[in-house]
């Protein structure tokens, strides 16, 4: 038999566990797990309130440089599909957005160069299946 704390704290959560998960018990970080660990979503209030805004500004800022610089592509290959190449260059283009918040961030310029070598080996594997290549 378990001891009297560590009795009810079992209980306790298993009746949390058992109710629904309120976007209130979620903003007051009341949300765990079944095993105890945060949540998901409390873990992204975290990040999204803490330091990926220091890092890259304001959601709406840079969410908005993002849009702008993927309107500015997809207006410049037309109208066809995107392939793998395309969205190699739409995440630098992401990266570079978070770049202007923060130039020297080494996460978005490791990622940045990463995804612009990706386009070659895209089109590698484009060649060897014959699948079309970004043009």
């Amino acid at each position: 038999m378990l001891g009297g704390k560590l009795h009810r704290r079992v209980i306790e959560r298993n009746e949390a566990l058992n109710q629904p998960q309120t976007l209130k018990d979620l903003m007051q970080g009341k949300i765990e797990t079944a095993n105890g660990d945060t949540s998901v979503l409390k873990e992204a209030q975290t990040i999204i309130y803490g330091d990926r805004e220091k890092t890259y500004g304001h959601p709406s800022k840079n969410l908005t440089a993002i849009a702008s610089m993927w309107n500015a592509y997809l207006k410049s290959v037309g109208d066809r599909e995107l392939n793998a190449q395309d969205v190699c260059v739409m995440m630098t283009l992401l990266k570079c957005a978070r770049l202007a918040n923060n130039p020297t961030h080494r996460d978005s310029l490791v990622d940045g160069a990463a995804y612009l070598a990706l386009i070659e080996r895209c089109g590698d594997e484009s060649k060897s299946n014959g699948s079309k290549e970004m043009k």
